[in-house]
């Protein structure tokens, strides 16, 4: 093709006493190419190993109809048949004059070991009775001799240009293409199979699918593999031996670069907002074990998509609200038994980053991509993304087997499918008016919301229904007004009875104990 190619060890060529004269089973060399004035042909008839000549053609970025077709496997018993039929044809229509003598080179393959196929099991795996005369009639029209025959079973010989008959089943299958499938009769089936794990793991993803598209994500899918130029690679990552191209060179063992491609992709098209996730599979070196994750990214791209964006806190809590969402507590639990909890932690691709535990077992992460990746990305707005593991597991805790089989759930590090996305279950509106009061405490830094929430509901005060934030004043002009290390935040508290309608004074008292207890074992300093 007039192009010059660096070649090595592994590459086949053909050559004469003084060089190369083209790729074995890719392409010809241009000094022995035919033209117009050609006189003299030399006719080569060759059978290539299939493999070779794919790395061969893969590592030169060289396909052509010859690599096509060799690395397809051709027929090898049509070596010398083929080579006679080109010999013919040039003699009678180009007047050639074959040379008298035939050289060869080289064994061929092995042909195709032998087959056995069971009448009886024939029958059962078709699901329908099929002489014996018969099935002999079909393989032998698909060219198939006998090799060895009983009563009950045949062996048969295979042609070389069909090498994909390599077991019973294969050959079964060749007789029923001819037999035909319309042929089989069909039988009643139980109407309810029972439910397996595959199917509750199904279940789960399409209900969640369904819940972040409900809170606004839209789905994306993308590629298992992911180049070593990715923005985030893992070098431990099980990369392929032989890539198709450089941009699909290693198994993910993160749903993070999938996601910041596509944002990339949606930056440089312009788009003001971006909220998106995926659930799918990751690979986890050295073994490339497979794990289910969900990723979810959000991100919003400054005065393009309104006055003021988010900042980096805002898109935080918004993901982290959604993340909440999809593991919500069981409806029968109380607020004060929470199983989902935040808390910060250091992440080699984030500036802001929280670990996820469920009943103190790690699930996933969320934070603030960093800086460094941002910048590369051609956006000066923050980038906030999760993601969570999810993996099947039995419920066991010594029940008996058979109750453990039904309990089987979908888990996300130990969490059951019923806690995911909650269960679903009504109440009765109530008929009594809900009295709210609102607590506003300057705390240290370090304090954190769940220990204030848990503080809270700990007070076990049974009109409390609701624990809502709704403020939190920090940084250098907070410092300035309380003082260096301190915060101000800010929570609704709603009180309801079921049964009565509540007076205020009785609510004052439950609010004012609420508030000493703050006060008492968190030390925190009252706002009026």
């Amino acid at each position: 093709d007039g192009k010059t190619y660096t070649l090595s060890s592994r590459n086949l060529v053909i050559a004469d006493q003084e060089r190369v004269v083209g790729i074995g089973g890719v392409m010809g060399g241009e000094d022995t190419g035919v033209t117009a004035s050609t006189k003299n042909v030399l006719l080569e008839a060759a059978y290539f190993l299939p493999s070779s000549v794919r790395r061969t053609a893969r590592s030169l970025n060289l396909p052509s109809d010859a690599s096509y077709r060799f690395e397809r496997r051709v027929d090898p018993a049509m070596v010398l048949p083929a080579s006679d039929r080109v010999t013919e044809l040039i003699r009678e229509l180009a007047a050639g004059n074959p040379a008298a003598e035939i050289t060869t080179a080289g064994a061929l393959p092995e042909p195709p070991p032998d087959v056995s196929l069971r009448y009886d099991r024939c029958d059962e795996l078709i699901g329908a009775p099929v002489s014996k005369e018969r099935v002999i009639r079909i393989l032998e029209r698909f060219g198939l001799k006998k090799a060895h025959a009983t009563d009950d079973e045949t062996s048969w010989h295979i042609p070389s240009f069909r090498p994909d008959l390599q077991r019973e089943v294969d050959l079964i299958e060749e007789i029923v293409r001819a037999f035909g499938i319309e042929n089989v009769p069909v039988r009643h089936r139980s109407r309810f199979t029972p439910s397996s794990d595959a199917d509750r793991s199904h279940d789960l993803q399409m209900l969640l699918r369904s819940s972040l598209v409900a809170l606004g994500y839209a789905e994306v899918r993308t590629s298992k593999l992911i180049p070593r130029t990715a923005l985030i690679f893992d070098p431990q990552a099980v990369q392929l031996k032989n890539p198709l191209s450089e941009d699909h060179v290693a198994l993910r063992t993160t749903l993070m670069p999938g996601l910041i491609e596509v944002l990339e992709r949606n930056v440089r098209e312009g788009a003001p907002r971006l909220k998106i996730f995926e659930l799918s599979k990751v690979f986890i070196p050295p073994s490339a074990d497979e794990q289910d994750r969900l990723g979810i990214l959000t991100w919003e791209g400054g005065a393009q998509s309104r006055a003021r964006p988010r900042d980096s806190e805002e898109l935080f809590l918004d993901l982290k609200e959604a993340i909440a969402t999809l593991l919500r507590e069981r409806s029968d639990k109380k607020p004060t038994e929470q199983h989902l909890t935040f808390r910060r932690s250091a992440h080699p691709d984030l500036a802001l980053a929280a670990q996820l535990f469920w009943d103190d077992a790690p699930v996933g992460f969320v934070g603030q991509l960093d800086l460094r990746h941002t910048r590369k990305l051609e956006t000066e707005t923050p980038i906030v993304m999760a993601e969570i593991d999810f993996i099947p597991f039995g419920n066991g805790h010594g029940a008996d087997p058979a109750r453990q089989s039904i309990d089987r759930k979908i888990a996300v590090r130990g969490v059951p499918a019923t806690a995911l996305l909650g269960r679903i279950s009504f109440s009765e509106l109530s008929r009594y008016p809900a009295i709210r009061r609102d607590i506003a405490m300057i705390v240290p830094n370090e304090l954190t919301h769940e220990k204030v929430v848990k503080t809270i509901w700990d007070s076990n005060e049974p009109q409390l229904e609701k624990v809502d934030f709704f403020d939190r004043f920090s940084g250098p002009d907070a410092e300035s007004r309380f003082g260096a290390g301190k915060k101000s935040l800010a929570y609704t508290l709603t009180y309801r009875d079921k049964t009565r309608t509540l007076k205020n004074d009785e609510i004052a008292v439950v609010h004012a104990k609420i508030r000493e207890r703050l006060q008492r074992e968190l030390g925190v300093e009252l706002r009026e």
